[in-house]
């Protein structure tokens, strides 16, 4: 059986472009654990399924959702990835990031029109 893969946190936040700091940060608000610390030098080790973790983390952020959604999602999918209530919740989720999304879809569009009533008035005052 072969040892599983450890990865320092200089190596995470490398590889996937964030600083130090924020990994610790998802450390300090349990959406990641670190699984060793070196006695000599301290330094923080993630697993495999950490480094998992840090990568649905970020896509979550990428894609809007908070911290709290995030982290409510990925334990849902660890606890029960096939399970059908998981997988409303998650979906619940996603539609309420859709409808948000919507909506600022909406606002932008009447702020784009907006705008553009303000500047042909503009231009036809001079």
């Amino acid at each position: 059986m072969s040892e599983e893969r450890l990865f320092s946190i200089s190596e995470l936040a490398t590889m996937f472009d964030v600083s130090s700091r924020t990994i610790r940060y998802y450390e300090e608000v349990g959406m990641l654990t670190s699984e060793t610390r070196d006695s000599l030098t301290k330094q923080r080790s993630y697993t495999t399924q950490e480094r998992r973790r840090l990568k649905m983390i970020l896509r979550g952020k990428n894609l809007g959702f908070s911290l709290q959604e995030i982290k409510e999602m990925i334990e849902l999918y660890e606890a029960n990835p096939e399970g059908e209530e998981e997988k409303k919740r998650i979906i619940q989720h996603a539609d309420r990031k859709i409808q948000d999304i919507n909506d600022q879809i909406l606002q932008l569009e009447m702020l784009r029109d907006e705008i553009i009533a303000h500047k042909v008035r503009y231009l036809q005052k001079r």
